[in-house]
C-alpha cells in the first residue's frame, strides 16, 4: 500500500486530489518517472528527425510515433494519479459502501482501512510487467452522500509507475454495482 502520510480527508474531497505528505522518496520517485516519460519522448522525436524518407521507413515511424503516444499518455497517468474520479449515485452512502466491500471481498482486494467515509483497497499483482516487478494498487475512495470519489495508486519495489489503464475499469466496475438493483 502506498505511504499517505497525514492524509487529509476533508480536503482530499473538497480539492477532489489527495493530499497527503509526501517524503523526499515520493518526489524523487515522481520526478524520476517524469524524466523516464520525457526521455522517451524527447529521444523517440530525435529518431524520428533522423529516419531518412523513404517507403520502407513506415515500420520504424509507427514505431517511433507509439512509443512517444504511449510517453505521453504514460506521463499524463503520471500527473494525474492523485486527482479524484466522481462517480454519482442514487442509493444511500451505507449501502454503497456494503456494496463496495462485497465488491472487494468478491475480487479477493486486501481492505485496509475502513473510516467513516473512506476506504482503502488493495490488489497485489506479482508479475514482471514492463519490468516493475511486484507491486501493488491502492484504490482510495471517498464515500459521501450521492457520490463517491476514487482514485488508483501503485507502489513498486523499485519505483512507482502510473496507472495506465485500471482506472477505466474500476471505474466501470463501481459504476455498476452502485446501480444494481437489489433482489
Amino acid at each position: 500500500m502506498r505511504n499517505v502520510k497525514n492524509l487529509d480527508i476533508e480536503k482530499s474531497i473538497q480539492n477532489k486530489k489527495l493530499i497527503f505528505e509526501e517524503n523526499w522518496l515520493d518526489k524523487l520517485d515522481t520526478i524520476t518517472n517524469y524524466l523516464i516519460f520525457i526521455a522517451f519522448i524527447f529521444f523517440s522525436i530525435l529518431c524520428l528527425k533522423e529516419i531518412k524518407s523513404s517507403p520502407n521507413n513506415l515500420l520504424e515511424y509507427f514505431i517511433l510515433i507509439f512509443v512517444i503516444i504511449f510517453s505521453l499518455y504514460g506521463l499524463f497517468c503520471k500527473l494525474s494519479e492523485k486527482h479524484l474520479k466522481k462517480i454519482k449515485f442514487s442509493i444511500n452512502k451505507e449501502d454503497a459502501k456494503q456494496r463496495i466491500l462485497e465488491f472487494a471481498k468478491k475480487n479477493n482486494y486486501r481492505i485496509s482501512k475502513i473510516a467513516n467515509n473512506l476506504i482503502f483497497l488493495n490488489q497485489p499483482n506479482d508479475s514482471s510487467n514492463l519490468g516493475f516487478g511486484n507491486y501493488e494498487k491502492t484504490t482510495f475512495i471517498f464515500i459521501e452522500d450521492n457520490y463517491l470519489l476514487f482514485t488508483l495508486m501503485k507502489e513498486g519495489f523499485r519505483l512507482n509507475p502510473p496507472v495506465l489503464f485500471s482506472q477505466y475499469i474500476i471505474n466501470l466496475e463501481l459504476k455498476k454495482i452502485l446501480k444494481r438493483k437489489t433482489t
